[in-house]
């Protein structure tokens, strides 16, 4: 026997079966997903106060309503806290007293200061003071158009009990309990107290 021939017939059907068997199983390719990006929050900003102004520039104020004054430096705790408790027409009593030329109001306020306190005005020589008087005060008809004055003579002799009324100046560490007589030209209406021209604050009037 050809030992040749058998060995080129045997590799031969080697071959062929080889060709003839199933595939080897190739490995899955690997998929990298991206995981789906989480939406992130979209913060909320924190409210802030707003300073409630009017066309005028001047901080609207209801009654029984703290207003605040700064006057050691800006951040820093108020020096000064005040409220308007109530604005009401009132009739002078005072032997004395001559007519309002209008409506004479009375504003009842409530006044705090602190030991750090040091307003706007000097009064002989003093510094560091404060007046609530009627000079520092605007009136508005209930129309916006704006009072000439509210001064007069009933701001000091209206009243028979004179105590009533607020000092005409204080400075700090100081608490108070009084009234300032107002004289309007009409019965409803704003008024503004405006310490140092800046706008200062305003109240309807008159209040129940």
């Amino acid at each position: 026997m050809n030992i040749s021939r058998i060995l080129a017939g045997t590799a031969l059907l080697a071959l062929l079966l080889t060709a003839c068997s199933d595939p080897q199983p190739q490995a899955a390719p690997t998929v990298s997903v991206a995981p789906a990006s989480t939406p992130s929050a979209t913060p909320t900003p924190t409210p802030t106060a707003t300073r409630n102004e009017n066309e005028r520039g001047q901080l609207v104020k209801k009654i029984g309503e703290a207003a605040t004054l700064l006057t050691d430096g800006e951040g820093t705790p108020p020096t000064m806290t005040f409220k308007v408790t109530s604005i009401k027409a009132i009739k002078c009593d005072a032997p004395y007293s001559t007519p309002p030329k209008g409506t004479a109001i009375a504003v009842a306020l409530e006044i705090v200061t602190t030991p750090k306190f040091s307003g706007p005005i000097a009064v002989d020589g003093q510094a560091g003071m404060i007046s609530f008087g009627p000079h520092y005060w605007k009136g508005y008809a209930a129309n916006g158009t704006r009072m000439n004055t509210v001064e007069s003579s009933v701001n000091r002799s209206c009243l028979a009990d004179e105590n009533r009324l607020l000092p005409d100046y204080f400075g700090k560490g100081e608490k108070l309990n009084g009234l300032v007589i107002l004289d309007v030209t009409t019965p409803s209406g704003e008024v503004s107290f405006d310490p140092d021209g800046g706008g200062g604050w305003v109240w309807k009037y008159p209040s129940a």
